[in-house]
């Protein structure tokens, strides 16, 4: 019983292990959990409930580097011993990116979603921050490490005092074209207020059944009409 108890166990062990999606020891996230650093929450707050994370995409599919480093129990480790296991780890040799530039966030982002990057890098907004003139990096939006669907238009608000008609617009291919609809949708809206919400009477484009079908009532109201006249007029005789 005893030993049927410790194989159930050792089995249970290995399938949460291998589901976490880094089953092989990975030295980033080896470190990231435990050093007393703002990283630490990108690994325990954000990335092991992200998409990302779901889908086995470690830290170095992204930021590069040597996830492959030997670490063993790092609470253990002298200061210098750290440090050189740090530098395996994050070595530029090895393709390492701590922050990237905006041409580096896009190779990144564009390795698993190249046709969003492609749209939004050719748009207004990327185009910006691709020149670094205040245009918004994938991450602004999306999040670093948790990985978020924006809300739009509540998401745009950091950026946007006026968000009216974002909703309506593709935020990923914002061009000349977008900024014309959005005035148009911006104009449009307005005038809708301020007829105020109750729908018009008639809506503006009907169809040839409806067309008939309200001619054929205004023809039975006349006659309805004409009827009532002329019994008014017979009882004045």
């Amino acid at each position: 019983m005893t030993r049927t108890v410790k194989y159930l166990a050792v089995l249970l062990i290995v399938v949460l292990y291998s589901n976490t999606g880094y089953a092989k020891t990975n030295a980033c996230l080896a470190c990231h959990k435990v050093i007393p650093e703002e990283q630490k929450q990108n690994v325990t707050d954000c990335w092991l409930r992200s998409i990302h994370r779901q889908n086995g995409v470690t830290c170095d599919a992204c930021h590069g580097g040597n996830p492959d480093v030997q670490v063993s129990s790092i609470k253990s480790l002298s200061n210098r011993q750290f440090d050189a296991l740090k530098a395996l780890s994050m070595s530029r040799s090895r393709g390492f990116i701590g922050i990237p530039s905006p041409a580096q966030m896009f190779d990144m982002c564009s390795q698993c979603h190249g046709d969003s990057v492609n749209s939004y890098k050719n748009s207004i907004m990327g185009g910006a921050y691709l020149d670094n003139k205040g245009g918004p990096s994938c991450t602004d939006c999306h999040s670093a490490h948790y990985v978020i669907i924006p809300d739009v238009p509540k998401s745009c608000e950091k950026c946007h005092k006026d968000t009216t008609g974002f909703d309506q617009i593709d935020p990923m291919n914002v061009n000349d074209a977008t900024v014309t609809e959005l005035s148009r949708l911006r104009i449009k809206l307005a005038e809708e207020k301020i007829k105020g919400k109750e729908p018009p009477l008639f809506p503006e484009e009907l169809g040839s059944f409806q067309i008939g079908f309200v001619a054929f009532g205004a023809i039975i109201l006349l006659f309805i009409i004409a009827f009532i006249i002329y019994i008014l007029i017979e009882k004045r005789r």
